[in-house]
């Protein structure tokens, strides 16, 4: 019996002292535009609030697609704690859906991308000498839509693999020693 519980009390050993932690990543908390936004004006910038201190990645931090495969500007883009902003020629934006590719490093070095869209719905510049309609709008992006949850791809190797691994060396070191012939007395 005894046998059997030192055996036990290895193999669970040998199980916790393989299942390492997995490292956790930042990941994406909300989005200005949220995601699945719809805008009357083009946002002036795009905000990514992270779940832990971020850096800029070294490519790209922001890159804003309009639907017909062109690029909005992104002017400049700076991390601050775990806020990414990127500042947007808004006078190249366009109506139509977009898609904003996103890249972050985190605090252990590796880079997380995602992406999520939003539409605008921005009127057609007419190309008449005649002054524009004087109409108030906000320079804020106003949307009711959730903030974007999207997740973070990470580069680690998720828990419920380490737990399985684990799982199956207790019960191996379990059938090896169930296999053991009895000693002769």
């Amino acid at each position: 019996m005894t046998r059997y519980f030192s055996a036990l009390v290895l193999a669970l050993l040998a199980a916790t002292a393989v299942v390492v932690p997995a490292q956790a990543h930042a990941e994406l908390r909300s989005s200005t535009p949220a995601s699945g936004a719809t805008l009357a004006a083009p946002p002036a910038t795009v905000e990514l609030v992270f779940s832990e201190s971020i850096q800029l990645p070294d490519g790209a931090a922001v890159t804003v697609t309009g639907a017909d495969g062109s690029k909005v500007p992104v002017t400049q883009a700076q991390a601050v704690d775990r806020t990414i902003t990127a500042t947007l020629d808004v006078k190249a934006a366009k109506s139509g859906a977009h898609t904003v590719a996103w890249a972050a490093k985190s605090e252990d070095g590796d880079t997380i991308t995602g992406t999520f869209a939003f539409t605008m719905t921005v009127p057609e510049q007419t190309s008449s000498s005649a002054p524009p309609p004087s109409t108030a709008v906000s320079s804020a992006p106003a949307s009711n839509a959730p903030p974007s949850t999207t997740p973070a791809e990470s580069g680690g190797v998720p828990l419920w693999v380490w737990l399985l691994i684990g799982l199956v060396v207790v019960v191996g070191a379990i059938l090896l020693v169930r296999r053991r012939k009895p000693e002769d007395a």
